[in-house]
């Protein structure tokens, strides 16, 4: 997963990009606290209080809601606001949002520790607007002291799912404490995305320019062409931002650049802004870090430290990224028709880029179970993970818009790999297994990696009750209400798929891998201490069993299968690169008409390092017809 450090004035903090979905209960060790979807509108309507500004850890405007299954609860929810550059400012009113329109006893409140008394407090009786900020002055203003204070409110409510969170963010710090029916307080900011809860501030004093860098990407090029680095980053500033002064070291040498913004920063507390870094990359193949630092902002001098660190990837050379969508879903889970409907776009949309795989995980009584496959960081479903770079809606994506989930594959499909796949899979003569075979070409010389070896099947369906997949949309929205939503406005009520369950053809499922009952990958692992560097090439050979559950046995077309190899990055955890090929059939059926035509193309040592002459040893000798054979070298 990435992780993106964001820095402001008043508090450091780390963020892991995620989607958090929904009625998959987290940790229950700790509490009983479950989210739930409610509708993803794309606006909130904003209440203010005049004079003031608003603060909050919540960054997008989709909320999911957090509850423990049960009307009637009694909830306390609170930020923590830290003193630093707030000291002296006052908290005038708190922002609450709203989810349940019929909840009691709403009180918001200051206290300097969670269990205290109230510094100030307001109160408001409903009925309340769904979906919209509601903004409840405090009796009295509170000085936000340097040791900082805590926001919230307490209520009782009427909807098993009432807090508002943001459905969209990562994890922060401080952004989550909860506790129901006096259980106790608990910081739940490490399992959730931050509260859509938000302060009203006044007495704020921002200098002219105050800015910290948020993240900074990297860029994958052949030598000594241009690189483009992007960078991201918070202003907490009393003047708007335009443009930023930059010196930029690369191997050695400094450049100073001038960046304009192509949209300016707003003046104010947590303004996010973003540039590039534009340049050409030095003449050789290798890794070298980029460092920076702002030297000047609007044209004026900026004395105060900020500054990041880039990578630029030198390459052999360059080509195509087959990107890998890896999807937690079940058929039990109402609302993972969006991922279906997302994952068949996208393989329809990006045949050859796109890799899809969908583990079903949710629900042990889905035909297409398989309990190896890791969930990868992901806490419910339907959720995905991009490349193992970013979590994601398999629908809405991270921009909370229709089939957003294709604006994030592009973005990541257009970062040019460090590795190039090529794989080829057959059958075993019986088709219990498949024999995959696969060359991995580095590109650069590569760190430590593992090869991860799965099996999917298209086209998987039946006629048991157990294949029909639980649809919550046909409950909650007509046809009418999701026009013009790919595939998704049909599982609304009046659609093609609208009812409470539905039959569907189910493609890249997960059928068998190299994860043992464990989840530990089997397949191969090897870095630049075993002899490869840039240019080389590793050879592997892995046997993938075939699926062992009758469900699925009787469901499968094995000319639908597909063999896919992962090449993943074992200190990032992220995939380099990965390729896929149709399993084809037993190579003792091919050879009756094949095999006397089928030429050596490529010759391996046992360690898997390309061969230009026979060496003395064991000898795997890649066939014409994507077959392996082994010979013993004297």
């Amino acid at each position: 997963m990435v992780k993106r450090l964001l820095s402001i004035t008043i508090v450091a903090f780390m963020a892991l990009v995620s989607v958090q979905a929904q009625q998959l209960q987290r940790d229950p060790a700790r509490a009983s606290f479950r989210s739930a979807q409610h509708a993803l509108t794309s606006t909130k309507k904003a209440a203010s209080l005049e004079g003031t500004t608003t603060f909050g850890y919540a960054t997008g405007d989709a909320w999911g809601g957090l509850g423990i299954g049960a009307t009637g609860t009694a909830f306390d929810v609170a930020i923590f606001i830290p003193g630093g550059a707030l000291t002296g400012a006052t908290v005038q009113g708190v922002n609450i949002p709203v989810l349940d329109t019929k909840m009691t006893n709403v009180t918001a409140w200051v206290r300097s520790e969670l269990g205290g008394t109230n510094l100030g407090e307001g109160t408001k009786t409903g009925p309340f607007v769904s979906n919209q900020y509601l903004a409840v002055p405090l009796d009295e203003a509170v000085e936000i002291p340097e040791s900082g204070v805590y926001v919230g409110y307490s209520f009782v409510c009427s909807i098993t799912y009432p807090i508002a969170y943001d459905y969209y963010s990562g994890l922060v710090p401080n952004s989550m404490y909860l506790q129901y029916n006096g259980s106790g307080w608990g910081d739940y900011s490490d399992q959730f995305p931050p509260l859509a809860l938000q302060a009203f501030l006044a007495g704020i004093e921002l200098p002219d320019y105050s800015i910290d860098i948020v993240s900074v990407g990297q860029s994958a090029q052949v030598a000594n062409s241009s690189y483009s680095i992007p960078v991201s980053f918070n202003s907490n500033s009393a003047k708007s931002i335009s443009s930023l002064d930059i010196d930029v070291t690369v191997d050695g040498k400094t450049e100073s650049q001038h960046v304009k913004l192509s949209s300016p920063v707003d003046a104010g507390i947590m303004q996010s802004g973003s540039f590039k870094l534009n340049g050409t990359s030095p003449d050789k193949v290798g890794r070298f870090d980029l460092t920076f630092a702002v030297k000047k902002v609007n044209d004026v001098d900026y004395d105060d430290e900020a500054t990041g660190n880039g990578v630029l990837k030198n390459l052999t050379r360059l080509v195509a990224r087959r990107t890998v969508i890896e999807e937690f879903t079940g058929t039990g889970c109402g609302w993972c028709p969006r991922g279906w409907a997302g994952m068949e776009y996208m393989k329809e949309t990006y045949p050859e880029n796109f890799i899809g795989i969908a583990f079903h995980k949710y629900n042990s009584t889905d035909p297409m179970y398989y309990a190896p496959y890791p969930t990868l960081g992901m806490t419910g479903a339907p959720a995905c993970v991009i490349d193992r770079k970013e979590e994601a809606d398999p629908y809405y994506g991270n921009t909370d818009e229709i089939l957003g989930i294709e604006t994030d594959f592009e973005r990541l499909n257009a970062e040019a790999p460090e590795v190039d796949v090529e794989v080829n899979a057959q059958w075993n003569e019986d088709e219990t297994s498949v024999d995959i075979t696969t060359d991995v070409e580095f590109l650069i010389t590569p760190g430590k990696v593992s090869l991860v070896y799965v099996l999917t099947a298209d086209s998987l369906k039946g006629t048991t009750t157990a294949w029909r997949q639980s649809n919550y949309y046909a409950s909650n929205y007509t046809k009418e209400q999701l026009a013009g939503s790919y595939i998704l406005e049909e599982f609304g009520q009046g659609g093609a798929y609208g009812s409470s369950s539905v039959y569907l053809t189910f493609n890249d499922a997960v059928i068998s891998s190299s994860y043992n009952a464990n989840g530990v990958n089997q397949g191969q692992s090897l870095s630049s201490a075993d002899g490869y560097e840039a240019g080389s090439t590793y050879s592997a050979s892995y046997t993938v069993a075939g699926p062992t559950k009758t469900t699925v046995k009787s469901a499968l077309r094995k000319d639908l299968v597909t063999a896919i190899v992962l090449v993943v990055d074992d200190t990032t955890g992220e995939i380099l690169n990965a390729g896929k090929v149709r399993v084809s059939e037993p190579t003792a059926v091919k050879s009756v008409s094949t095999d006397n035509q089928a030429t050596p193309t490529a010759r391996y040592n046992a360690a898997g390092m390309r061969l230009a002459t026979p060496q003395r040893g064991l000898n795997l000798i890649r066939m014409s017809d994507g077959s392996v054979r082994k010979v013993l070298v004297k």
